[in-house]
């Protein structure tokens, strides 16, 4: 699972090195959001929660897996005579799920990473509220909880937006216009990571992605977050348990986040829709040239 560790390590340093920068000057409101609910399990309900997140990922990449053998055998024209296609795949987490999934991350071996993360944000999770998502944790810095607020959903076009909505410390909203200047050092940083990615981004006949592409994907959709901007609603899920930097892309059909979870429903690209999938991911950040 270490693929979906470094996914949301980009996610979450991204998002809480902004909080973290931000929350300097500003007055800090110690109150608690409505939202925010005291953690209550045991540590075996954690391990619980971790290990039905686990099977529902695996049975996600099993679903990845079939749609990718079953492109295979078309590509070589070896299809089954009377085989169904795979039908779009629906995956729900509730917030124990997701966090406890996370929580088994740690070890006695902190990474570079995570203890960059430490030093804005602590005891990190994420939280699902009617037709948004949260991502929230505390700052060692300012004694505070922090948190980002992120309005995912399907517009009428098809496309994946995921809005970030709002910041704040404590249920002290801090208005974006404070933290312009830092957004646009990170978003170039951002840029040039996705520059870097996108002149190796491959996706074969079979619809296999390598991992720049994998990585070009995410990277997009974190950039169109921090803009307020659609994106297509593609992602790259891995298929393969013996090699998790390759991946299948999947459109996002359907979305729901209610109060405590979130359903996706995903449906494997077509070969029609390979190339204008690559020339997606291949299209450069305005300002970043070669």
């Amino acid at each position: 699972m270490k693929w979906f560790k470094r996914l949301i390590c980009l996610i979450a340093v991204s998002v809480v090195v902004l909080l973290g920068l931000s929350l300097s000057g500003v007055y800090l409101y110690r109150g608690m959001p409505a939202w925010y609910r005291p953690r209550v399990a045991s540590t075996q309900e954690t391990r619980d929660a971790a290990n039905r997140a686990d099977q529902k990922i695996l049975d996600l990449f099993s679903w990845a897996a079939s749609a990718q053998a079953q492109q295979r055998r078309h590509q070589l024209g070896k299809s089954i005579p009377g085989e169904a296609p795979i039908g779009p795949k629906t995956v729900s987490f509730d917030e124990d799920e997701i966090n406890s999934f996370m929580a088994t991350w740690k070890n006695a071996e902190t990474s570079d990473i995570e203890q960059r993360i430490a030093r804005y944000f602590t005891d990190g999770r994420i939280v699902f509220e009617d037709d948004s998502v949260i991502l929230a944790g505390e700052s060692p810095e300012f004694g505070t909880l922090v948190s980002a607020e992120f309005s995912p959903s399907i517009d009428d076009q098809g496309n994946l937006r995921l809005d970030l909505s709002s910041l704040s410390a404590g249920r002290l909203p801090i208005p974006k216009s404070a933290v312009a200047g830092k957004m646009q050092r990170l978003q170039f940083l951002l840029e040039q990571q996705l520059w870097q990615k996108q002149r190796y981004v491959r996706i074969d006949e079979s619809l296999t992605a390598n991992g720049p592409a994998v990585a070009a994907s995410w990277i997009q959709h974190l950039l169109a977050a921090m803009n307020e901007q659609p994106t297509d609603p593609t992602v790259i899920i891995p298929f393969d348990m013996t090699d998790l930097r390759r991946g299948l892309p999947v459109k996002v059909i359907a979305m729901k986040v209610v109060q405590g979870s979130i359903s996706l429903t995903l449906e494997a690209v077509s070969a029609e829709e390979r190339e204008p999938l690559l020339k997606t991911l291949k299209q450069q950040p305005i300002g970043i040239s070669e």
